[in-house]
């Protein structure tokens, strides 16, 4: 999609994709205090109207592209964990998380420090707690939990708590990526897909599994 494209024939998503994209956009280069929205009225090519038709002010635009980058993001992780098979699905699981992040640079940066901000800490708070408490199967590490738990009851996955799970597979994937967004060299993230899958895998491997690899 061309951000500029004209607004008469632009359908209404079309048009707020726009908008999100030239927010994003203007949020990574001039930041999001001195950002307004007249900057990102005229980068996305949307009339006054338009713009404040999809989004009352700055702080809901920047709450709806959060929202977005945190969808897509766990879209993309949901997916990756359809197979039957362990290890596999843990490799493509951590291969999605880095591609993911490969594709959407800005916007992951974005996600991840949002929770630092000042103009968006307090939202992904309730945020995280609503979705925790009255929309389960929309948080990722429920629905990790949730894929795991056969495996974990036959004693194919060491037993851990709950709470755990995702945060010893996805982070250390996490901060990598953190590290990365820095540089952003192609070949980094590439050449960080099999150690990392492999890290991850020998954090749910059993002991005894451990050992027969080893022998």
């Amino acid at each position: 999609m061309i951000i500029g494209d004209s607004e008469h024939s632009a359908p209404t998503e079309a048009r707020r994709k726009a908008i999100l994209e030239a927010a994003l956009a203007c949020f990574a280069s001039k930041g999001f205090t001195e950002t307004t929205m007249e900057d990102i009225r005229k980068l996305s090519g949307a009339s006054t109207g338009s713009i404040y038709h999809h989004f009352a002010n700055k702080e809901m635009l920047a709450r709806a592209l959060y929202l977005e980058g945190r969808n897509s993001l766990n879209a993309a992780l949901s997916t990756s964990i359809t197979t039957n098979d362990l290890r596999t699905g843990i490799k493509t699981l951590i291969c999605a998380y880095l591609d993911w992040f490969e594709r959407h640079a800005d916007l992951g940066q974005y996600v991840m420090q949002a929770s630092d901000s000042e103009y968006l800490g307090a939202y992904v708070k309730v945020l995280r707690q609503k979705t925790m408490t009255t929309l389960p199967m929309e948080n990722f590490p429920e629905q990790f939990f949730h894929w795991l738990t056969p495996a974990i009851d036959n004693g194919s996955v060491v037993r851990l708590p709950k709470a755990l799970y995702s945060p010893l597979v996805i982070g250390p994937s996490r901060e990598f990526v953190r590290l990365w967004l820095r540089t952003r060299v192609a070949a980094d993230i590439q050449e960080a897909r099999e150690p990392l899958a492999d890290a991850a895998w020998l954090v749910l491997a059993p002991p005894a599994s451990l050992h027969e690899e080893i022998v």
